[in-house]
C-alpha cells in the first residue's frame, strides 16, 4: 500500500484562510514565490557563514511565502500552468540553495557533509521521480518525506542544532532514500508489464512448470496482467 503524507492536508486547512486574506491585498502568487526564493537564498547565506539559528528562522519566512503562494492562487482564481511551473522550479532551486549553504558550512566535517549531500541527492531524485511519473500520466504523490516534511525537519535541525542537528540529518537522509524507493515502487506498480510470449506458452503447454513459478510470475507481472495474457491465448483454460 502506498504511503501518502497527510501533512499537506493539514497545511491546506491552515493556509486557505490566510491565502484568501492575502489575495484581497492584491499580491500575486508569483510575487510570493519570488519572495520565498529570496528569503531562502538569504537563509542559505546565513547558514553558510555559521548563523544556523538565524538562518533557520529566515528559512521559516521563506517557507511561509512558498506555502501561501498556492493558497493565494486558488483564492484569487489565478492558478495557471506557468504559475505551477514557476513554483515547482523555485522549489527545486530553494532545496539546492539551502542544502548547498549547509554543505558549505559542513565542508570540514566529512561525516555530516556526506549526510547533507545524501539529503540533497534524495530531495532532487524524489522530485524528479514525481515529475517523470506525471509526465507519463501516472500518480506519484506518495512517500514518507515529501517537501513539506523535509522543510520542517531542516528548520528544526537549524534552530535546535545544539541538540538535534546530526540526528535530524540522519533522519532526512534515510527518510529521503526510503521516499525515493517508495515512489519508484509506486510507479512500477502502476505500469502494465507485458508478458513475453514464451512465458505464456510455458503456462499453456508445459506441465512441468511448477505452480510456485507461476505464482512468482503473477506477482511480478500482476495478477490481472498474467491472467489476461493467458486467457487471450486460450480462453477456455481455467486460471
Amino acid at each position: 500500500m502506498a504511503v501518502r503524507s497527510r501533512f499537506p492536508t493539514y497545511v491546506d486547512a491552515v493556509t486557505g484562510p490566510v491565502g484568501r486574506a492575502l489575495a484581497r491585498t492584491g499580491i500575486t502568487p508569483n510575487a510570493l514565490t519570488t519572495l520565498g526564493l529570496v528569503f531562502t537564498a538569504a537563509a542559505a547565506y546565513l547558514v553558510a557563514i555559521g548563523e544556523l539559528v538565524v538562518g533557520g528562522w529566515v528559512l521559516v519566512v521563506g517557507g511561509l511565502m512558498d506555502t501561501f503562494d498556492g493558497a493565494v492562487a486558488r483564492a484569487a482564481g489565478r492558478s495557471n500552468a506557468f504559475g505551477s511551473f514557476y513554483d515547482s522550479v523555485s522549489d527545486r532551486i530553494s532545496d539546492a540553495v539551502i542544502l548547498g549553504g549547509l554543505a558549505w558550512f559542513l565542508r570540514d566535517e566529512p561525516r555530516v557533509f556526506v549526510l547533507t549531500l545524501v539529503v540533497m541527492a534524495a530531495a532532487s531524485v524524489t522530485s524528479y521521480v514525481r515529475a517523470k511519473a506525471e509526465a507519463i500520466d501516472l500518480d506519484c504523490s506518495v512517500g514518507l518525506f515529501e517537501r513539506a516534511e523535509r522543510a520542517v525537519l531542516l528548520i528544526v535541525a537549524l534552530v535546535f542544532h545544539r541538540w538535534v542537528f546530526e540526528p535530524v540529518l540522519w533522519l532526512l537522509a534515510v527518510g529521503g532514500v526510503v521516499t525515493v524507493v517508495q515512489r519508484v515502487h509506486h510507479v512500477w506498480c502502476q505500469i502494465a508489464r507485458d508478458l513475453p510470449d514464451e512465458l505464456v506458452s510455458l503456462t499453456l503447454h508445459d506441465r512441468a512448470w511448477s505452480r510456485a513459478f507461476k505464482a512468482a510470475a503473477r506477482r511480478f507481472y500482476g495478477q490481472r496482467n498474467f491472467d489476461e495474457a493467458v486467457e487471450a491465448r486460450d480462453p477456455e483454460r481455467p486460471r
